[in-house]
């Protein structure tokens, strides 16, 4: 159970929402009126988010519902799918884990809540949120090297250990000769294992086929095996401003990285020691490249080495903030080893919120200031140069790129903050 004290202290006192970070807005008042569960949300929407950063699955949190039952539903087109209800007493988040499973079919996914507390107030929210495609979804394994005539196994996995799907696998012999079979997958099943037994000699190519995606290996029968060199390792991280930005980075750079995602909702630099998070990410995949998105949750008093705390957000406080930015990009950079790409905030729609999000957009470029291999992307210039705006001009067109909270961006905007960095990123591997 997600619980949260005081939450109306903070929210007050910082414009900042519990965990998720996200402006606190009113919802809807007055008794509650039928409305489609889909139809627009009129007036402001009520806190509502969608976290994908469980491998798999989606999951749901409706804040400050005050104990009410809170209705979930996913919106397919013009459809209204109801996921269920859920009511969370003494707790600021009411939440629904698991509330729906990621789709190769499916990326980008919409959802509605609704709720009516106790004095009759209607609340309602909706949010998106953009999930990995089936790019990566399965691995293939196999020895590198077999006998002719000795059984070769074949181990096809499920990573996001969903089950309830169909691939195809294709194996083509040394002469050009190709087999195919169906390779299905019941709902649950996380792996499953063929046995091949080729008895002519040279390379066997493996190619596992999931909708529009393709997974290959090989396998040198009683010849040497070629050497298969690795893509380098592209690690994205940050706070719930990156996601939905890595899913999208992993398929703009698959055919010349790994994008490994690390989203950590809630997670800021003055209440949480990224510096140890940085250390750990860097000891466990040694990245060519970190995308770093961090600076949501902020506001916070920071203590400086000297023992002092500093109020958010006067030159002290941005200059601590700074420093501790520094230290992270030196540690992502790995003695020059890596590049390392800051990513800026856009401005942000609650008053309250400007300027922290300001002081943090300071802190970002100083505290990347002067550093070699290291660039600062500009979301803030790209998605707000004259202060929040709910839409950008992009590529002759007007796009919507704002999630209804006011902070965050929805899978448009994300979908082109992933472009500009995934340029970047291509351009310095």
């Amino acid at each position: 159970m997600d619980v949260v004290r005081s939450p109306r202290r903070w929210l007050v006192r910082l414009g900042i929402p519990l965990l998720a970070a996200l402006a606190l807005v009113p919802g809807q008042t007055g008794v509650a009126v039928a409305a489609g569960p889909c139809a627009p949300v009129s007036g402001e929407p009520a806190q509502f988010t969608a976290n994908a950063n469980r491998v798999g699955l989606v999951d749901l949190r409706f804040f400050l519902a005050q104990g009410a039952p809170v209705t979930y539903w996913e919106c397919v087109g013009d459809r209204a799918a109801r996921l269920g209800q859920q009511a969370t007493p003494d707790s600021a988040i009411t939440s629904l884990l698991a509330a729906v499973p990621w789709s190769c079919d499916r990326l980008v996914r919409r959802f509605t809540a609704s709720t009516t507390t106790a004095d009759g107030t209607l609340l309602r929210g909706e949010t998106s949120v953009r999930t990995p495609s089936c790019a990566r979804r399965f691995a293939v394994a196999a020895p590198p090297r077999v006998r002719p005539g000795t059984p070769l196994r074949v181990r096809v996995a499920d990573r996001w250990a969903l089950g309830g799907i169909a691939t195809r696998l294709c194996v083509t012999d040394p002469g050009g000769g190709r087999d195919c079979r169906q390779l299905a997958f019941a709902a649950g099943a996380t792996a499953r294992t063929l046995t091949l037994r080729p008895r002519t000699r040279g390379v066997y190519r493996l190619e596992l086929q999931v909708r529009a995606s393709r997974v290959r290996a090989t396998v040198a029968v009683g010849v040497r095996s070629a050497p298969v060199r690795a893509l380098p390792t592209v690690l994205a991280t940050g706070d719930s401003t990156m996601q939905g930005v890595e899913s999208f980075l992993a398929d703009d750079l698959a055919d010349v990285a790994t994008v490994e995602s690390d989203v950590r909702p809630g997670f800021g630099l003055s209440t949480r020691d990224w510096s140890s998070v940085a250390r750990s990410q860097v000891a466990r995949l040694r990245p060519r490249a970190v995308v770093y998105s961090l600076g949501a949750a902020e506001g916070f008093p920071l203590s400086t080495p000297g023992g002092a705390e500093v109020a958010c957000c006067d030159r002290a406080w941005t200059e601590e903030y700074a420093r501790r930015v520094r230290e992270i990009v030196v540690r992502y950079r790995q003695r020059g080893r890596a590049r390392v790409y800051v990513m800026t905030l856009a401005a942000p729609k609650a008053a309250a919120r400007v300027p922290i999000v300001a002081a943090v957009n300071r802190a970002l470029v100083d505290g990347a200031a002067g550093l070699p291999g290291v660039t600062v992307i500009r979301i803030d210039r790209l998605m707000s140069p004259d202060g929040y705006q709910e839409a950008i001009r992009d590529r002759g067109r007007d796009v919507d790129v704002r999630e209804p909270d006011g902070i965050h961006l929805n899978a448009a905007g994300t979908a082109i903050a992933a472009r500009v960095a995934a340029a970047a990123v291509r351009a310095g591997l």
